[in-house]
């Protein structure tokens, strides 16, 4: 499958992307972003603990350590 296909697939469904690295943990990872949106909007993150995610990585993060950033920010509630 070329490039091009191949990307355009990937907005449609996952099993056509490429893993990526959690810039945090290191784990492989397949990015959830589709048309029909992306599993990392399901997290619940303050606008301030999103601010400092982007300040402090420059790429995708895992659904784990999302997941573990929602978890230290409601335990500091």
């Amino acid at each position: 499958m070329n490039t091009v296909v191949k990307t355009f697939a990937g907005f449609l469904s996952e099993r056509w992307r490429e893993p990526s690295k959690c810039e945090a943990c290191s784990a492989e990872f397949v990015c959830g972003a589709t048309l029909a949106g992306c599993w990392c909007t399901e997290i619940k993150l303050s606008d301030e603990t999103r601010a400092e995610l982007r300040a402090r990585y420059s790429t995708c993060l895992c659904r784990k350590c999302l997941e573990n950033a929602a978890a230290l920010e409601n335990s500091e509630r």
